[in-house]
């Protein structure tokens, strides 16, 4: 029986000597293979960010709105028709339009009997913050609204309708309103937010030059 023990015994300590060098044998993943591997799986994750943060904002544009309107009114201490005959002029807008005094030359010109409907004033400059295009009148009612399209040739391309309205306050007071109305197409109408605030900041300061330069006009003599 003794025999018989030590004989197991012999039996499995080989056997245990025998598994442990098969085990050796197992070659081992080199650790550069280990480290390109998480490098790699690091750029994968990296791209799906990034490709993710992409189309949020392309997404985002699907639900913004496409036509925007922005309004902006100034109170005139002048009479009502004296203020509508000013506006209705396109030569006027060289007075106080903040479009046509952003520096740089550019050649502007007049089309067609000014303060009727079909007239047109057209600017055209190299410089890209002035581009080209033009300002037709396309109907009016008198004493109350001027009605016009606007078309953008240069930097971008954009035809947009507006319209300048006047209204009673007292015999000595107008209310002056501003209305445009804009188009952005899909995906810039993300940034349609942006484009309303710029335009009305450059709007509100159009009229408040209307309103310096009709308030410093001198009085004119009544008629006779």
């Amino acid at each position: 029986m003794a025999a018989q023990k030590k004989l197991v015994r012999r039996l499995d300590f080989r056997k245990k000597r025998a598994t442990i060098a098969a085990a050796s044998l197992v070659p081992s993943r080199p650790i550069f293979v280990k480290q390109s591997e998480a490098f790699m799986k690091l750029v994968l994750r990296s791209l799906i960010a990034l490709a993710v943060l992409i189309a949020i904002p392309f997404f985002v544009a699907l639900f913004m709105p496409r036509q925007f309107t922005i309004t902006r009114e100034v109170t005139i201490q002048r009479p009502k028709q004296e203020v509508f005959d000013f506006i209705k002029l396109l030569k006027n807008q060289e007075q106080f339009s903040v479009w046509a005094q952003l520096p740089g030359e550019r050649e502007v010109t007049i089309r067609g009997d000014d303060g009727t409907p079909g007239a047109v004033i057209a600017w055209k400059s190299d410089d890209p913050n002035i581009g080209v295009g033009e300002q037709e009148i396309t109907g009016i009612k008198p004493g109350e609204r001027i009605d016009y399209l606007i078309r953008f040739t240069e930097p971008f391309a954009s035809t947009d309708p507006a319209y300048m309205q006047t209204d009673f306050v007292s015999k000595d007071e107008t209310l002056v309103t501003s209305v445009y109305i804009g188009t952005l197409n899909y995906p810039s109408n993300l940034f349609c937010i942006f484009v309303q605030e710029l335009i009305g900041d450059q709007m509100q300061i159009s009229l408040d030059n209307l309103k310096q330069v009709l308030e410093n006009r001198p009085n004119e003599p009544p008629a006779i």
